[in-house]
Formats: structure tokens, sequence, C-alpha cells
């Protein structure tokens, strides 16, 4: 039997609200976003992630704009003997180590984050893991929590299920978040869409947050 993914998203909004909602922005820093970035310039397809620039910063200046919080989430090394947690934890040369104030550990320049808004730092794929995030959202009052960024299945499908386990509605932007691999991307977004989230684009985002 075929269960519709209706059954799980419930009573959630079709859209975020402002009040109670945030933005979580995940990983677009250089490494993966920028050409040059060590992952990105590893890629068959270089520009697969740079492409959701132009969309996450829609996202985020309507955010801005409506009051929105924007949290920024970054995957860093603490140093060059505390790599990041993950899969790919084979030996690199320091470009690909993820360090806060190298290159690759830097986010976008047109993504960086405004002042006042938060950073959370993070060795593993889930914003949650072994942060702040969970403490900060609860006592933001959070109930809402859109997310956007990179990559798709990895970091991006992982703090949207963390979310979606702490009882929150969660909204995940079809095309302001990217992989390597289209059809990874799809089966993610697949996945994500029929238990953990509710699929939007980056327009009905900034629709959804108009003043």
């Amino acid at each position: 039997m075929i269960v519709p993914s209706e059954t799980y998203q419930g009573g959630s909004p079709a859209l975020p609200a402002v009040e109670g909602c945030a933005l979580a922005v995940i990983d677009m820093q250089n490494a993966y976003c920028d050409p040059a970035g060590f992952w990105a310039s590893r890629a068959s397809d270089k520009q697969a992630c740079v492409r959701v620039v132009e969309p996450c910063r829609q996202v985020i200046d309507a955010a801005r704009r409506a009051g929105v919080p924007v949290i920024h989430v970054v995957k860093v090394s603490f140093s060059e003997s505390i790599p990041t947690i993950g899969f790919h934890n084979g030996r690199r040369d320091k470009s690909g180590l993820m360090l806060p104030d190298s290159f690759d550990g830097s986010i976008v320049a047109p993504l960086r984050p405004a002042p006042g808004e938060p950073v959370v730092q993070k060795l593993a794929y889930s914003a949650f893991h072994g942060t702040g995030m969970d403490a900060m959202l609860q006592r933001m009052r959070v109930k809402q929590l859109a997310v956007i960024g990179v990559t798709t299945s990895i970091c991006v499908e992982s703090t949207v299920r963390d979310a979606a386990q702490r009882g929150m509605d969660v909204y995940v932007a079809r095309d302001a978040s990217a992989e390597w691999e289209p059809a990874r991307h799809e089966r993610a977004i697949e996945q994500m869409g029929y238990a953990f989230a509710r699929v939007v684009t980056a327009a009905q985002l900034v629709d959804a947050w108009k003043r």
C-alpha cells in the first residue's frame, strides 16, 4: 500500500508564516558554491551549487525584509587535526579542511551574514548535531523552519530530518538547494517531501514573507 505524503504532512500550513519562523541557510560556502572551491572544482558540474546562490539570496533578502530570523550554518574543521565528521574523511591538504577563516570555509560573498545574524558551526552533516541550534530555536520560539542550501541529499536533508523530528513545520525550497547530481537532488527532495517537509520554491517563500 502506498501512503500519500499528505498523510504525514497533517495540518502543517502550506507555506511558512512570518511569526514563529526562521530561515536556515545550509553550507553556502566557497568549497561548494564557488567554481574554485575544493568540492566544486572536483565536481563534473562545477556550477551545480553556484546556480542556487541567486535564489538563496532572494529568499534571504525576503526573510530580512519581513523580519524572519536568518541563521547561517557552516561546516567547519576546528583545526587541521580536527576534521569534519562524515564519509569523506580521507586525508586532505589544507585547502580541503574547511577551516573557519579559509577560502573554502567562508560563506560566498553574495550571502555573507548581516550584522547580528547567527552563524552555527558544525562538524557533522546536520545543523542540530553537536551545536546550539536546537536551544537557539527554542529560545527564539521558532515553530517553523525554512531550509535552503547545499547539498540537498546530505546536509540539507540531515537538517530537515532533525528539525521535523523536533516537531517543527519544515519547508525546503527545491530550487534554492542543490546537489552535484540532478538525480540525487530529486531523490532527496522526493524523500523529504514524503515524510519530513513541505517542498516549496524560492518564489513561494518570497511571496509568503512579503509585507
